[in-house]
């Protein structure tokens, strides 16, 4: 299949955790066939409650003062596995 953006470039398929991602190695665009963003979302979910400790809360804990600021902790995402 050509990329939708680029016109000559073929797409590179992958597959990551059952998902079948097409990309373009040109433009790096990725393109989802139906119901493929609703797999990699409800996989994120599932992972992101697992990475939690059983008995952890999200919510303030009263123990470390906040500065007026909430920490910042990146997300991980499913891509990082497929791209650099």
């Amino acid at each position: 299949m050509k990329c939708p953006h680029c016109k000559d470039k073929d797409l590179v398929m992958s597959e990551r955790k059952g998902v079948e991602i097409d990309y373009c190695p040109e433009c790096r665009g990725i393109w989802l066939d139906k119901g493929e963003l609703d797999k990699i979302l409800d996989r994120s979910r599932e992972e992101e409650g697992r990475d939690q400790p059983q008995g952890y809360s999200n919510g303030p804990s009263g123990h470390h003062p906040t500065y007026g600021h909430k920490p910042y902790k990146k997300r991980k995402s499913f891509f990082e596995e497929l791209f650099d």
